[in-house]
């Protein structure tokens, strides 16, 4: 597929990056998908599924996606949340009535509630080594892993700290307040409305049908020996709900193409299995902020924290990045989402914790450089109102005449004979001027740019909250030419 947004060379160039990757980081197998506006725009398939036999990658190929599974399982329960069926400050105890007898950390901390477990806060400890081998665990094993384990290495509501075994009982809440068991409602709510046939939480089945990645590890002896081996399929079971998914790129793109649906904030009516306002609710910063570490030569990491399922990080290329990582033994994948552009990059991988995330965030830089800049979104009446009053106050040399819309505080934080002096001085610098450009930051705030003569007068404008909005606070700074 192609895209005339694009230039006619940049997906050759995905393409020959993503099998640059698969070499260097000796991955057998790799698929790849992009999507923009809704759709899936370029699919990039290198290597083998099955190392064994020489079969190739295809974009119907499934793969383990592992962590990237959390976020799905986040959404299901933000859909019982959304029919009054659960709260998400409830105790967890309340849902699963087992971990009432569970001992907690100390005697003076909170109760465990479902936000704990949604946001990695409940104080577990990070489990993957031991997570990635459990997936198949019984009802049974995991109520035995509720009533004996140690499970708390600190008070819930203190840290973040990844938790399998936090999704995994966020599984058996869906299935004790759905009343079906976890897997089947995430079909029914998901999979069958998204046309996702080829996902399944079963994937010896989906091996057994054939079209299945076979997850393989490298390992490397002490005088650099190489051993290539197949990993076991684990199978589906209670902890399915923290990374059991196996998916296809087909099928994967329509999930991000609904989740990307849910932006902008919009009148339109409903169209996916859970409403819009939720998708978007799931990147915000729940959980405490943290600056992840990048590999050498990478750009430094942008400041990060979890949300429900969800990484949303700030990124100063890319703008707002909503990402996850999935890693199973056999298998590395991630999934990165540029909401404003309307963006998504996957990748899947068939080797031991494979780190994807990099491929995705390589392809996405790529996709950045080679496209126009957004266009600016239209500021409201209030916000364009005000710029305009700011001009010919600028133009005037005095903040105060006409119809200038003011609230109640502006001038009192700052006199009218300060204002003033700080136009006069900024004309001073920088000359006569005319607007350029109004950049909303949302419908009661933006920042402007006047061209002038000898440079450009920059300001940021914020809108008091009330019928007639009014300037609260307006800030302007000179860039000389």
């Amino acid at each position: 597929m192609s895209n005339p947004a694009y230039p006619a060379n940049i997906f050759a160039e995905i393409d020959a990056a993503s099998a640059a990757f698969a070499e260097q980081e000796r991955i057998p197998g790799v698929a790849l998908g992009i999507v923009q506006e809704g759709r899936l725009v370029h699919t990039v398939t290198t290597g083998l599924a099955d190392r064994e036999g020489g079969r190739p990658v295809e974009a119907g190929t499934a793969f383990r996606i592992a962590s990237m599974t959390k976020n799905m399982t986040a959404l299901a329960i933000l859909s019982l949340r959304d029919r009054g069926w659960l709260q998400l400050d409830a105790p967890l105890a309340h849902y699963v009535p087992q971990f009432g007898a569970v001992k907690p950390a100390t005697r003076d901390s909170a109760l465990v509630t479902v936000r704990h477990l949604l946001t990695h806060t409940a104080g577990f400890v990070t489990d993957d080594p031991w997570g990635d081998r459990v997936l198949g665990m019984s009802p049974a094993e995991l109520d035995r892993v509720i009533a004996t384990g140690h499970l708390f290495a600190r008070p819930p509501g203190l840290a973040f700290e990844y938790s399998n075994l936090g999704y995994a009982l966020l599984g058996r809440v869906l299935t004790n307040v759905s009343g079906e068991p976890y897997q089947g409602y995430m079909r029914r709510t998901f999979l069958e409305p998204l046309g996702m046939a080829h996902t399944t939480f079963d994937a010896p089945a989906a091996a057994a049908r054939g079209g299945y990645a076979w997850g393989y590890r490298l390992d490397v002896d002490q005088d650099g020996g190489e051993t290539w081996s197949r990993e076991r399929i684990e199978p589906d079971g209670e902890v399915g709900a923290m990374g059991g998914l196996a998916t296809t790129v087909l099928d994967y793109a329509s999930y991000v193409s609904f989740l990307l649906g849910a932006w902008p904030a919009r009148d339109e009516p409903e169209s996916g299995p859970v409403r819009r306002s939720s998708v978007r609710e799931m990147v915000l910063w729940h959980a405490p902020p943290f600056v992840p570490e990048t590999p050498p030569g990478a750009r430094s990491g942008q400041p990060s924290a979890y949300g429900y399922g969800l990484t949303h990080s700030t990124d100063a290329l890319l703008g707002m990045r909503v990402h996850h990582a999935g890693g199973l033994p056999g298998y590395g994948s991630h999934v990165l989402m540029l909401p404003e552009r309307g963006w998504g990059v996957f990748a899947f991988g068939n080797r031991t914790y494979a780190p994807m995330s990099r491929l995705t965030l390589d392809v996405a830089e790529r996709l950045h450089a080679a496209s126009p800049p957004l266009p600016l979104a239209p500021p409201s009446p209030a916000l364009a109102r005000a710029v305009d009053a700011i001009v010919v106050a600028y133009a005037s040399g005095r903040i105060e005449g006409g119809d200038r819309p003011f609230a109640v505080n502006f001038l009192l934080d700052v006199p009218a004979a300060l204002r003033d002096a700080e136009l006069a001085s900024l004309k001073r610098r920088l000359g006569e001027g005319r607007l350029e450009r109004i950049e909303p930051i949302h419908a009661l705030a933006g920042r402007f740019v006047v061209a002038c003569a000898k440079g450009r007068l920059n300001g940021t404008v914020t809108l008091s909250p009330e019928a007639d909005s009014g300037i609260q606070k307006l800030v302007l700074t000179a860039a000389e030419a």
